[in-house]
């Protein structure tokens, strides 16, 4: 099997958990980033730097772009007119518009692109999607997704440039796991409560929540916090019950994801990384493997859901999203 070779465009935390991913993956990795970053992170990993984007993509089979929400059209565009593989950290882009655009330009030329949402390839979310897609949890199903976690001020505050905001930023996570277990979403209803400036002052907390209607018949809610203290650490969780009984997870039973020592450069797994499991199914399928749990589609889904519950956080109304839409 030839050895794939990674484009690494980003050098903050992110791109390092996914280069040490994909070293572990048995991929070649080169590093670019424009904060001048690269070089410092490459020789860290044993990777190589390189000094523009078109640099990093010449001969690579895949990009991995771990930068800033505002900045993936423009680099996951360059790279599938390259013809090169994308994988993106999410959202895949800051608006509906502009996922649609990658999605659509990808399909045309052919080429992979991947979202980098890694929660799915947590065992607990796994096993869980499993059981539902067999029929034991029954009819009448109804979810509850929670998510956690300190970030950085400039991260916390919704009216944030660079993240986009709790809603279509950290809130993806639990959209995207209630997607993948009940399927299409045709009505959101989502609230914030927060900062709205950014930087968020020190000890702000962004609290956001939603609940989706899906086409199945599944209610699930999704709520998301952020804190710019490093307590409490990272915490994850879920219960899903049914006519045939009910699933429940607390990364608390015990601790699986934590911040240690207040720093974030310490956020860490026990046991194995997602994102080792994750860079090594997209390792796969871009060297000719089965294809992962998760594609195209999937990342287009997330962002139409997560735009949808930013606008109906702001209007106070419900948000509609026909089939057609939703499953597209």
């Amino acid at each position: 099997m030839r050895q794939l070779e990674v484009a690494l465009v980003g050098a903050g935390l992110i791109a390092r958990f996914h280069l040490d991913a994909w070293l572990g993956a048995g991929a070649a990795v080169r590093v670019y980033s424009d904060d001048g970053r690269a070089a410092g992170l490459a020789r860290e990993f044993g990777a190589r730097a390189v000094g523009s984007l078109a640099e990093a993509l010449d001969g690579a089979g895949a990009v991995d772009i771990c930068t800033p929400t505002a900045s993936h059209h423009e680099i996951a565009m360059a790279a599938i007119a390259a013809g090169v593989g994308v994988v993106c950290e999410k959202p895949l882009a800051a608006t509906t518009a502009e996922a649609e655009d990658i999605v659509a330009a990808a399909e045309r030329a052919g080429v992979r692109l991947y979202p980098a949402h890694d929660v799915r390839f947590a065992p607990a979310f796994a096993r869980l999607h499993e059981l539902v897609a067999a029929g034991r949890v029954g009819a009448g199903s109804v979810g509850r997704f929670f998510f956690s976690a300190y970030h950085p001020r400039p991260w916390t505050g919704h009216a944030s440039a660079r993240s986009g905001g709790i809603l279509t930023d950290q809130m993806l996570h639990g959209v995207d796991l209630a997607y993948w277990v009940f399927g299409d979403v045709v009505r959101v209803h989502a609230y914030y409560q927060g900062e709205l400036a950014t930087p968020a002052p020190e000890g702000a907390v962004a609290v956001g929540a939603a609940v989706l209607t899906h086409a199945s018949g599944a209610l699930s809610r999704v709520v998301s916090r952020w804190t710019a203290t490093p307590r409490p650490p990272v915490r994850v969780a879920f219960d899903v019950s049914g006519t045939g009984g009910t699933v429940r997870y607390d990364s608390e039973w015990p601790q699986e994801v934590r911040v240690a020592d207040g720093e974030p450069g310490n956020f860490g797994y026990a046991g194995e990384s997602v994102f080792a499991a994750e860079m090594r199914e997209f390792a796969q399928a871009f060297t000719g493997g089965p294809e992962p749990r998760l594609g195209a589609r999937d990342a287009l889904a997330a962002v139409r859901i997560t735009q949808a519950a930013a606008e109906s956080a702001w209007t106070g109304r419900a948000v509609e999203l026909p089939v057609k839409e939703a499953a597209a």
